[in-house]
């Protein structure tokens, strides 16, 4: 039996069951963010529980765990450190892109990071960092999770800008247009879509980024995701309020996405805006 569509009955059914069990491990962690420390502790753990929102209001009361503070690095190192990315790659894959200025050297270098595990640089960071006062500062987690997010954003903004025409630069090259011109007023406007995916990409790993964020903050910088481990304790592990704050954590990044995903969808479907 098949659909008028022509798809088969159960296509609807098989995508529903991939994405429950896809999610499965966040559905676990808002179900543990929702049951009493008595359920639980309990062996096996209960499906079926009385919902509660002590955690939450833990979270948001205990004097250890200073949420407004962690929200506010996670935003603000996440925004700047996702600016800086794109506003360093743009120009650069225009260069590579239009002059093949370093598509066989800096192009393939800078890629390259991507595949290296990251943890190999955290003691020399840490060791440079100390040394120029940028251990437990938003700057020193921007400047980081920028150079991270570089690889991606110039890899992506190279392909991008191999789509757009070559004829539209050369008729504005001819009635005066220099290059930063023609980057700024041309190339720019017609990849919003791109730009704006690349910075939530980068936003979404800078957000979600711990091991740096736990090496190089102390107190003043630590992240949202860094500051849920604070509810690991000597006195045992209150798994209902980490469960609590990573729940928390996932919305912002999670809004940000459903607001503008359709810009997702243009840019990897070909939205140049001509």
């Amino acid at each position: 039996m098949k659909r008028k569509t022509g798809k088969p009955f159960w296509t609807i059914p098989l995508i529903i069951s991939l994405i429950f069990i896809f999610n499965l491990p966040f559905l676990n962690v808002i179900m543990t963010s929702l049951k009493s420390e008595a359920d639980i502790s309990k062996s096996p753990p209960p499906l079926i529980f009385k919902p509660t929102f002590e955690h939450y209001k833990n979270i948001f009361a205990n004097p250890t765990f200073h949420f407004v503070q962690f929200l506010t690095n996670s935003t603000v190192i996440a925004v700047l450190s996702a600016t800086f990315a794109i506003i360093l790659c743009l120009p650069a894959a225009y260069v590579i892109t239009r002059y093949n200025v370093g598509r066989k050297f800096l192009l393939p270098f800078s890629v390259s990071f991507r595949a290296i595990p990251l943890v190999i640089f955290a003691v020399p960071i840490y060791v440079l960092y100390n040394r120029l006062n940028l251990v437990d500062t938003r700057i020193g987690l921007v400047l980081i999770h920028t150079l991270i997010n570089v690889p991606l954003a110039m890899m992506l903004l190279v392909n991008f800008i191999q789509d757009i025409p070559k004829e539209i630069e050369e008729a504005a090259k001819i009635d005066g247009a220099g290059d930063f011109k023609i980057l700024t007023n041309i190339i720019t406007p017609m990849m919003i879509s791109p730009i704006i995916s690349i910075f939530i990409l980068s936003f979404i790993y800078s957000w979600n980024e711990f091991l740096f964020a736990l090496i190089m903050s102390i107190k003043k910088a630590t992240t949202l995701t860094v500051g849920a481990s604070l509810f690991i304790t000597a006195w045992g592990v209150q798994w209902g309020n980490i469960a609590a704050a990573t729940t928390v954590s996932v919305i912002p990044p999670l809004i940000l996405t459903f607001y503008i995903q359709r810009y997702l969808v243009e840019a990897f479907t070909g939205g140049l805006k001509g």
